[in-house]
Parts: structure tokens; sequence; C-alpha cells
């Protein structure tokens, strides 16, 4: 298209194209690189500024989502839990303990918990659930007189099972009968079926809950019926009850059939090894006293005790002996014989009377004579009697050493036969055990049958109810407040997603700190919304200058203050205002910006350069029947064309009638004459209103010719995409904006900037502008 041809630069002013920014030429596409880099960058606050700017999307996923669980809750039909309490004790009550006392702790810790977990899986049994619809009668697909244990129908014709069909030809058909076969029920009987889809949903509605730290388990039951619902619960636990004992019942009956057919077995075997052991005494003549004593043990046992005995009565008496043998008078058996004491005692007697007679007669005196005889008589008998002593000591101990003879021989012939004894015992030793076993087992198996049969008599129980079910008076399920918690979670998060999915899709400029971070280009100010319905009455640009202390004209201070700091001579003397679409808010901020400089007390003209779509002459209220295009065509009336206008120094050329070829009128001499005659004059700043950059060459020609630009960015609106291809054609046309403009900016986007344009005496009129924006 002619219009986006880029011309070359003009010839006759080479100063005015040299580029005040050669780093804008050197690698745009690194330049291109690191931008999209920045702006892939996401930080808290724009995070927040997304929910912000999407309040009302989020707010409504979130009452549409509330409001759907809502509704859905008041539709489902309710459904009332029955719960009853049971309590499990650790095992049951042990009347008589088998073990005595062996007790290991580790274990019965794991014995316990492996109690428990048994008795929940027993409730979750399925011949407790079948046990308890058969009582209640909840299955309605089985009569109630069904014969128990009855065979199942067999399936009808037409209803064989996936499993009998013949195998299907083909892979394909071979994939499908194995889809159906893991699909399909190997059975198609009906009764069958049915029973399975009313068991399942018996143990569905089942529910099991330990009570922590304590032997307490809550029963809960789901039903629609609430009064149906406590039935079911306290008839499970009372049939758990029941099949507890009913358990134990017949662990103990088959206990105590088990030990009688054990104790008869061993009492035929106790009996049978008792009856080898005699055979065998017998066969050996083995006499055994007791259990532990035989009768030639026993013999051997006292011979040698006898033997020992006679052994030394033999060395008692030999010693007698050999003492009377040696000297018989002072053998202690003549000293302590009486009637040798009586002789001795006559003779010191007749020795005695005969010294007294010595003394009066003669030895030979014959009573002198007599006495002699006397003692010598008396000698003779006391010597017969010590010989009678000695005889008779004599004898003992001849006694003694026979005695002693005879047991030692009665002793050896007994060892003999206590060692053939000993060797025949060890085949009487082992029957002895077997038939010490054999009472052992019997005896114990006797004790144990007693205990069954005192256990089984017994009617104490682990299990027990501690609460029945009552009828629930208020549904469980649904849960109104649960389900809004639900409904306001999944309505957040899909409303954040949305969120997320339009700020991913939205590839627009939003915040000002994204205007440097995205674009690169330096941020003069930010202009916050204008107010609809003034902004539909006319130009919010007026307000600039009817209402000097308004929002917008602290905005447009702002960027005009930026633009005095923009370069070292203060604010550019030509300015060209563009954006990359139309609709930006340029032709406002030239408006703003013009206003802003006369009332600085500057001659301003604001040029409407945009030839193809004028609008500052709407804006000011003023004809546009000559203009900018009259003076660059042939047009001789030259500086009448411009305009006063109600602002006090500022003055302006509007568009003119549009031209066939705005471009061509551009690229002539007579705009940079205009400008410099503009300047001769006394116009201090000439501020032109250039069209948009994308889709037209006519800002890259008035950007070469003016070289000072401000670039209008509108906020979430222009898609950056299209922005950098704006500041590409741009910067490959050797034009770098001074600035940019972010324009209709948000209250909430003006973090750091709209609070300052409400400071002074208008805060609260820039607050309510603010809030009433937002």
């Amino acid at each position: 298209m002619a219009h986006e041809t880029i011309p070359s630069p003009l010839t006759h002013r080479p100063t005015e194209l040299a580029l005040r920014h050669p780093y804008m030429l050197q690698s745009p596409m690194e330049r291109q690189a690191e931008e999209e880099d920045d702006a892939s960058a996401l930080t808290l606050t724009d995070l927040l500024g997304m929910i912000l700017k999407h309040k009302w999307t989020l707010l409504l996923v979130v009452l549409v989502s509330t409001g759907i669980a809502g509704i859905n809750t008041f539709l489902l039909r309710p459904t009332y839990r029955a719960t009853t309490v049971l309590q499990i004790e650790r095992a049951p009550a042990r009347v008589v303990d088998f073990n005595r006392g062996n007790v290991d702790l580790e274990q019965a810790s794991v014995d316990e918990y492996l109690g428990l977990k048994t008795q929940y899986e027993l409730l979750r049994s399925r011949s407790l659930a079948e046990r308890v619809i058969d009582e209640l009668q909840l299955d309605r697909t089985r009569p109630a007189n069904a014969v128990p244990g009855a065979m199942p129908k067999g399936p009808a014709a037409g209803q064989e099972s996936a499993a009998s069909a013949p195998p299907p030809e083909g892979y394909i058909g071979r994939i499908v009968s194995g889809y159906r076969k893991l699909s399909t029920p190997s059975t198609a009987d009906p009764d069958i079926l049915g029973r399975e889809a009313v068991v399942g949903a018996f143990l569905g509605a089942l529910a099991v809950e330990p009570v922590q730290n304590s032997r307490l388990v809550r029963l809960s039951v789901d039903n629609v019926d609430p009064a149906l619902a406590a039935r079911i619960a306290n008839t499970t636990a009372q049939t758990f009850v029941s099949l507890g004992q009913e358990r134990r019942i017949e662990s103990s009956g088959y206990a105590k059939t088990f030990l009688e057919d054990q104790i008869k077995q061993m009492k035929v075997k106790l009996e049978e090894s008792e009856r080898k052991l005699n055979q065998y005494a017998q066969k050996k003549e083995i006499l055994t006293l007791d259990d532990k004593t035989s009768a030639i043990n026993q013999t051997y046992i006292d011979y040698a005790a006898a033997l020992a005995r006679a052994e030394q009565e033999r060395i008692r008496t030999e010693a007698l002996y050999n003492e009377v043998k040696a000297n018989p008078e002072r053998a202690t058996q003549s000293l302590d014989n009486k009637t040798v004491q009586t002789y001795k005692e006559q003779k010191a007697k007749l020795e005695l009377e005969y010294q007294q007679n010595l003394r009066i007669f003669k030895p030979d005196f014959p009573k002198m004579q007599q006495i002699r005889a006397q003692i010598a008589e008396v000698d003779a008998q006391i010597k017969t009697e010590m010989l009678a002593v000695g005889a008779v000591i004599k004898a003992q101990y001849e006694t003694a050493k026979a005695q002693e003879a005879l047991l030692r021989e009665r002793l050896g012939s007994t060892r003999k036969q206590v060692l053939s004894t000993q060797d025949n015992s060890i085949d009487l030793n082992l029957l002895k055990r077997e038939v010490d076993t054999n009472r052992q087992l019997y005896d114990s198996l006797l004790e144990r049958l007693k205990q069954v049969n005192i256990s089984s008599n017994l009617t104490t129980n682990n299990l027990s109810i501690v609460d029945a079910a009552a009828v629930p008076l208020f549904p469980y399920k649904p849960n109104l407040q649960s389900n809004l918690l639900a409904g306001l979670g999944i309505g957040l998060f899909l409303g954040l997603c949305l969120v997320f999915l339009l700020e991913y899709l939205d590839d627009s400029i939003r915040f000002p700190d994204m205007v440097e971070r995205v674009l690169g280009v330096p941020l003069m100010g930010v202009v916050p919304v204008g107010d609809k319905k003034r902004s539909d009455a006319g130009s919010i640009a007026i307000d600039v200058h009817t209402d000097p202390r308004s929002s917008m004209a602290e905005a447009y201070r702002s960027v005009r203050t930026a633009l005095q700091f923009s370069t070292s001579h203060g604010a550019p003397r030509r300015l060209l205002v563009t954006s990359t679409t139309r609709d930006e808010g340029k032709s406002t901020t030239a408006l703003a910006l013009s206003i802003n400089f006369a009332q600085m007390g500057h001659h301003v003209l604001l040029v409407d350069g945009d030839m193809r779509n004028p609008s500052i002459h709407k804006m000011l209220g003023i004809p546009n029947e000559t203009g900018l295009s009259n003076l660059l065509s042939d047009d001789a009336r030259g500086e009448s064309l411009i305009q006063p206008t109600v602002v006090p120094n500022m003055s302006v050329l509007t568009a003119g009638p549009s031209p066939p070829n705005p471009v061509d009128l551009l690229m002539g001499p007579k705009l940079l004459a205009l400008l410099d005659k503009a300047s001769a004059v006394g116009i201090t700043h000439v501020i032109v209103d250039g069209p948009p950059v994308l889709g037209i060459a006519d800002s890259i020609v008035l950007g070469n010719q003016i070289q000072d630009m401000l670039f209008i960015v509108r906020a979430g609106s222009t898609r950056k995409a299209s922005i950098r291809d704006a500041l590409r054609r741009l910067r490959l046309s050797g034009l770098s904006p001074r600035g940019a403009v972010l324009t209709f900016a948000q209250a909430r986007t003006l973090q750091g900037y709209g609070a300052y344009y409400g400071y002074g005496e208008h805060a609260e009129a820039a607050a309510a502008l603010t809030n009433r924006r937002s």
C-alpha cells in the first residue's frame, strides 16, 4: 500500500534527521528479546492487579458455583445416618489361663492390635451383612420363604455368560471379547446378581469408625429412611454380638470334641506303655519299690551300711582284745570288772591285816601263815577272773570278725546283682519315661477338658452395645454448609483460572510499570480514565482548562513536567504525539499538553496532523473548512489558517479537508517551513497531533521532521505485539519516542501515581472521582 511506504529522509535537513538515540538502531532484535524476557516476569502486584481487574468476573463465577451447589443440595434426596456405639474388649474373659502367666507384653500388644482390626473387618464382613439382610428382609429379589442352601438357578436361555461365549475371530474381536469378559459377571443368574447388588449396597451404606484412644467403635448406617437406618444399625450390632457368642460356643464345642478324642487315644497309648513296662520288669525280674528305688538297690544299700557297722565293731573288739592280751591287769575290761575289783579289795584288806599282825607276830606264826594262804588264794581267783575276761573279749573279737567277713561276702554278691540290674534298667527307664510322658499328656488333656467344660458353660462376651442407634432427626447429607463451601471453593478456583486465562489472553499494557519493563520506553506520565459522562458531552481535555485542579489536569501537568526534564534545554519545542492505533488518547493528550504549556504563559501552536481522521476541531468546537492540508498544498493564505482558541496563548491549526494522499503533503517542505516560521513569530511550542503509527506512514514522516515524539499507550486495550511493531517501525526509521504516556489507566493501577493527583484541598473530590471510576 502506498500509505505504508516509508519515505526517505529529507535531504535538505540532514541535521534534523540525525538520530538522537543511536542505540535504537544498533540491535533491535536483542532489545526485543530483552523486552520479552522482562515481560515474562510476573510479580505479586501484577497478580493482585489481575484479580482486581476481573473482580466482577471472579465474583460472578463464585456466585454461580455457590448457587449451583446450593440448588443441587436442595434437589438431592436427604440421607439419614444412624449410629450405634460398640465396645470391644481386649479378649474374651478367660476363666482359666492356659498359659499360666507366660505373657509376652510385646506379643500381647500385637495380639490386641490384630484383635481390634479383626473385629473391624468382621463388622464389614459379608456373612454379617447377609444375616442382617435376611433378618430384616431387605433383599426384595429373594422370596422370604426361600429354602436356605438351595441351588442357584442356572442362566436362562440366551443369558450365557461372556466366559462361555465362543471365542471371536480376528484381533479386534478378541480385544472386544476380552473387554466384555472383564466387565461382564461370570453368571447371568438374576438371583445371584440381585443378591450381590443388595449386599454391595448394604456394605456401601455401612461405616465402621473406631474411636481413637478407646475400645469403642461407631457403627453407622446411611439410609433415606431414618427409622430403617436406626433399625439396620441396631440389628447389625446385635447380630454382630450374637455371632461373636456363637463363634465362641462353636469354638468351645470343637475344642471339647477334639480333646475327648485325644484323651481316648492317649489313654490307650498310656495303657500300652504301662503294659510293656510291667512285662519287661517281670521278664528281667526287676523289683521296684517305687518309681525311683528298686529292691536290689535297697538291699545293696543295706548290706553296705551293715558291713560298715560290722567293720567298725570288729576294729573295736580287736583293739580290746589286743589290750587285754598285752596287759590283762590294766585292761579296761579288767578294771571295769566288778568281780576282779572285789577280789582286789579282799587282797588289800588281807595284806593290811598281815602288816598289822606282823608287828606283833613273826612271819612263821600260824596266824601269819594263814593270812598269807588267804592272800595267795585271792590272787589265784583274780588271775582266773582276768583270764575269763580275756576269753570274753577274744570271743567278741572273733564274732565281729566272722560277721564282717559274712557281710562282705553278701555285699559282693549283691553288687553283682546291682550291676546286672543297671544293665537291664536302660530299657526299663526308656519304658518308664514313655509311661511318664503319656501320663503327663493324658493328665493335661483331662485338665483342659475340664476347663473347656467350665468355660463353655459361661456366657461372658467381649462385645457389648454401649449406645443403641436412635432415629435421626435431621439428614446427614447433603450437608448444605459443606456443599456451599465446596461450591465456593470450586467457584473461586474456576474464577481464578478464568481470570488468569483472560489475563493470559489479554496481551495489553495494564500497569504503569509495564511500560518501561515491556516497551523499554521511559514513562512520562499516567492519565486516569476520564469521566464517561463528561467525555460523552465533550473532550475531557478541556477539563485541563476549565478545571485546572482536576485529577486530569494534574495528570497532564505531570506529563508536562516530565517533558520539561526530558532534555537539557527543557521541554521539546516541537513535539509529535502519536500512538499505535486510533482511540488511544493521543489527540486528547496533544490538546491537554498544549493547554498546560499555554497556562505557563508559553505560546503554543497545536497542529492537527491527522488529516485522515481529524479530531482537534471537534474537541475545541471550531470549524475545519481550512487547515493543515490547505497549508501544505498550494494555498497561499499561510498563517491566516491558524485559528485562536478560548485558551489564552494557544492557537490551533486544524487538519483541514482530507487530502487524497496525506503522506505526499507531509513529505513536502512546507511543513518544516511552517515550523520554522512559527518559531520565528514567537511560538514557543508546536505540538502536532499525529496519526497512529501502524497502517500508515504519516507519523513516520512527521517524526522525521519533528524528531521529538511522545508515544501514547492506552491501558488494557492495545496489544503488546502491536505496540512493539509500532516502536519497531519507528526505530527502523531512526526515530525514538521521548517517552510514553499511559492513558485510560484504571484507578487501581495508579498506585503511587494517582494518589498524588488528589493531594491537597481536592483530595476528597479526587478520591470520589477515583471511587466512581473504579
